[in-house]
Parts: C-alpha cells; sequence; structure tokens
C-alpha cells in the first residue's frame, strides 16, 4: 500500500513539475482534430521545369502512369484520359478535361494548377 502512494506521489510531482516548467504529459488536439506527429511542412518543394512551369504535367503527351500524379486522378480516370484523348484528340486548354466522365468542377480545380496542354496553355 505504501509503494502505491509513493508511486502516485512521484507520478504526481513530476506532473506538477512538468506543468510548471512549460512541458506536458498529454499534448492539446489542434482545432482541425487531427494530431500531427512529427514536423507539418507548410511548402511542398516542386522542381520547376525548363519551361519556367513548376512540374506540370501535360495532359496531352503524359502515360496513364504519369496521369496518376495529378490529384484526385486516380488509375481508372487516368485511363478514361487516355480513352478520351485517343478518341477526340489533343486536349485544347486543361478545362477540356470536365468532358472526361468522372471529372467534375472539384476535380478539375484541384488539378488545374499541375496540368498544362502543349505549349503551356491550361
Amino acid at each position: 500500500m505504501k509503494k502505491k502512494i509513493l508511486l502516485s506521489g512521484v507520478i504526481a510531482s513530476a506532473m506538477l513539475l512538468g506543468f510548471l516548467t512549460g512541458y506536458t504529459v498529454f499534448e492539446t488536439i489542434p482545432s482541425d482534430g487531427f494530431i500531427i506527429i512529427g514536423e507539418r511542412e507548410t511548402e511542398i518543394p516542386v522542381p520547376v521545369s525548363e519551361a519556367g512551369e513548376a512540374g506540370k504535367i501535360c495532359i496531352n503527351t503524359a502515360s496513364a502512369v504519369e496521369l496518376t500524379d495529378l490529384p484526385g486522378i486516380g488509375p481508372a480516370l487516368s485511363e478514361r484520359i487516355m480513352r478520351y484523348r485517343g478518341e477526340h484528340g489533343p486536349f485544347e486548354s486543361v478545362d477540356d478535361l470536365i468532358h472526361v466522365s468522372g471529372i467534375g468542377e472539384r476535380v478539375l480545380a484541384r488539378l488545374r494548377p499541375f496540368a498544362k496542354v502543349s505549349g503551356g496553355g491550361s
């Protein structure tokens, strides 16, 4: 019984000492509700291509695998883009992706900064 009381006293003292020095045993949960372990990066470095367009993927020449690097594009949408491109020819602008089944306004808005057509248009 004395060991339990002594152990409780040591733990309480350590917590009090930690609190007084600014350290806590429990971390607070951020307002977004997610607990981040490690560091949070605010910027993602993107290599700049020779044309000056930072890492953009050309939707007219990219392979199905390369298209999956675009946000919101998985293997199924990648194949649909390839099929549409084969049936209708090259895209005139990135906005033409809206005609591909499964690509709506939200997906298009997400991938627009990362895609280009031949010649650098968007």
